[in-house]
């Protein structure tokens, strides 16, 4: 009878899904919940790359958007999950921190970033038409200073435009969605030349955005328009190389106004303006010559459980499905505190304090135990040591990265003896981790290794070379990517085993 009501329970699970387009893939569900999360209904449509993302509850009772992210098992995975880890060390008062990074079934990752209380900039131009100096001024000091500390960590936005900048209830701004960079998006009418043509993301394409943003915000103000003209030419300049800093931009702030609070209108109008952003058109994707290339090939077959979208026409509905939420949810509230979330977050209502989304379950999971570091953090900087110990054939920083006398420390012996014995040096090795997820620690490793974790790692390398004594260069052919289990012990972090997965 158990296993009876199993089976009719998984086919329920099967045929709602079928039944809501907009369900997650159960195992994509059932480990956001494992993970502490409450997860409710999609914000936005499908885009490129990502699913739609959701508002949740993470384990501390805070309202999140939970961005649900593809990791290719190649380089621009490895490079995704590099992004993503120097995303949470990030701290801003105008960027919306990243909660967690979790890894998910079927390639992906869910970056899970607290869910800013306002409306994005899109809803208040779409409202108001337009900005007052003193709060143009304000944006380009809050944005201009949050992309300067995104530039400052080798980081660029990659999307900066009126959805992605939220109005907080408190008057300030907050850049938001900053996986523009990962995932090669631009707003059409914000994003820099060089991205239409299919060039990454850059501090000096931000710059551009962010300039054009400005003259967004000057319809209807002739004085604004004309001090932006002043401030901006070189911000707008063709070639990248001749734009100033975003922090040198940022300090212009002043030449248009004393920075001021931002107004966000009365729920009427800031309903219509939902509207109309809804309407515009969204963050399009800008081609990569990589991504031009794929599109010569065959037709990638869709995969099943992922729920794609791409006709544009239900994207389309979707936002304006959504902004008609956010109406009906301000005309029920009837309170200033209460923000439409526009095209950036969501175009829907949401409250500082509220509960879960529609849709959402009705109970919170126990909040999971949450390391203080990250191990995600420490196997990167391990395999990171490692290979540049390698590549310089120094055995001091090779032992650096595993714990004495353990099989780990032992193998990687093994490893320089046998260079050294051939006459070979190593160049070029730089592995790619594509994926960290803990599992349980096998019980012999528990009784040696005293406070060990375990993770299970995704890695590949691309190819690297050899070169004798003769100097004769050899390649060494790429390792496809593969599954390994670390024995990681604390204080420091270091391996002890390496295991098969």
């Amino acid at each position: 009878m158990e296993a009876m009501g199993t089976n009719q329970h998984r086919s329920r699970r099967r045929d709602e899904q079928a039944e809501d387009p907009d369900a997650l893939a159960p195992q994509l569900q059932d480990a956001l919940i494992e993970a502490g999360l409450a997860v409710g209904s999609p914000l936005g449509g499908d885009a490129p790359g990502r699913l739609a993302p959701r508002r949740g509850l993470d384990g501390a009772g805070r309202d999140v958007v939970i961005h649900l992210l593809e990791l290719p098992d190649d380089a621009a995975g490895a490079r995704t999950l590099r992004r993503l880890n120097e995303l949470r060390g990030l701290t801003h008062p105008a960027i919306a921190p990243v909660r967690d990074v979790i890894f998910l079934p079927d390639g992906y990752a869910a970056v899970v970033v607290d869910l800013i209380a306002g409306a994005d900039l899109a809803v208040v131009l779409g409202a108001r038409g337009g900005l007052t100096r003193a709060e143009a001024a304000r944006v380009l000091d809050d944005v201009g200073g949050a992309l300067a500390h995104l530039h400052a960590h080798g980081l660029a936005h990659g999307d900066v435009s009126p959805a992605n900048v939220m109005v907080t209830t408190d008057g300030g701004l907050v850049l938001i969605d900053l996986f523009g960079g990962i995932l090669e998006s631009g707003t059409d009418r914000c994003a820099a030349p060089e991205r239409h043509g299919g060039g990454p993301a850059t501090p000096a394409s931000d710059v551009y955005a962010l300039a054009a943003l400005l003259r967004e915000c000057a319809s209807g103000s002739a004085l604004l328009r004309a001090r932006l003209e002043r401030i901006l030419p070189d911000a707008l300049d063709a070639d990248p190389t001749r734009r100033p800093t975003a922090r040198a931009l940022a300090a212009r702030a002043h030449e248009l106004a004393q920075p001021g609070r931002l107004v966000l209108p009365e729920g009427a109008r800031l309903a219509a303006g939902a509207l109309r952003a809804a309407a515009a058109r969204p963050t399009r994707v800008v081609p990569t010559r990589r991504a031009l290339r794929r599109r010569r090939g065959p037709a990638a077959r869709p995969e099943a459980g992922r729920g794609r979208r791409r006709g544009r026409s239900r994207t389309g509905r979707r936002r304006l499905a959504a902004a008609l939420v956010g109406l009906v949810a301000l005309v029920s509230v009837l309170g200033l505190g209460v923000g439409l979330l526009g095209v950036g977050q969501a175009a829907r209502a949401t409250a500082p304090g509220t509960g879960a989304a529609a849709g959402a379950p009705a109970t919170v999971p126990a909040p999971t135990q949450v390391a203080e570091e990250s191990l995600l953090e420490v196997v990167v900087d391990l395999t990171g040591r490692r290979d540049a110990a390698l590549n310089a054939g120094d055995g001091v920083a090779l032992a650096d990265t595993t714990v004495p006398h353990s099989p780990a420390a032992n193998a990687d012996a093994a490893v320089l003896e046998a260079l050294a014995a051939a006459g070979e040096s190593v160049d070029g090795l730089d592995t790619d981790v594509l994926g960290v997820t803990e599992v349980d620690v096998p019980e012999d490793c528990e009784q040696t290794w005293v406070g060990a974790r375990a993770v299970r790692i995704r890695q590949s390398q691309p190819a690297s070379t050899r070169t004798g004594a003769d100097g004769a260069v050899r390649t060494v052919p790429a390792l496809a990517a593969r599954e390994v289990i670390l024995i990681l012990v604390p204080d420091p972090w270091r391996v002890a085993e390496v295991r098969a997965a």
